[in-house]
């Protein structure tokens, strides 16, 4: 009956210490950025002789926005929610979040690379220290400040 009664004790006391510490980060990053959007304007031009020509030039340009970026790291495994201004058309995700790849954490800062789609895996990177957030990719840049929740026990703004 004693060894029944010590083993409960210590399998409590196991569980109330892995439950003290948690494998998940939740992160809330507010900032803004720039997004770079594609462009297209035609023209159209005409001699004196009645030929004409047209044609279409491609860009892009810079869209400056101000959103929040969100993102769940747990042990090799992550995702992060991107400004929606910041996808391409053609991206991947599930519910707007996207897997994270190659994530490397220590003691000073978290870095990975989000799986927007082939072409695009902007680049992310957390100072631990300060909570400073940068993003960069081919869809633009974002710059923010994050702070760790625990949505169990985070409060509803309203």
């Amino acid at each position: 009956m004693r060894r029944i009664f010590i083993s409960v004790a210590i399998f409590a006391c196991a569980g109330s210490v892995s439950a003290q510490v948690p494998n998940r980060i939740e992160l809330a990053c507010v900032g803004g950025g720039a997004a770079n959007h594609a462009t297209v304007s035609g023209f159209n031009a005409w001699g004196n002789d009645g030929s004409a020509a047209g044609g279409q030039v491609y860009g892009s340009r810079s869209v400056g926005f101000q959103d929040q970026v969100n993102m769940w790291l747990e042990g090799s495994e992550g995702r992060i929610r991107l400004p929606r201004t910041m996808l391409p058309p053609i991206h991947g995700g599930e519910d707007g979040w996207f897997k994270l790849k190659s994530i490397v954490m220590n003691d000073r800062e978290i870095t990975a690379s989000a799986a927007v789609n082939v072409m695009n895996n902007p680049k992310v990177r957390i100072d631990r220290y300060t909570g400073a957030i940068s993003i960069s990719g081919k869809a633009g840049d974002f710059t923010g400040q994050c702070r760790k929740y625990d949505p169990a026990t985070e409060r509803r703004a309203f």
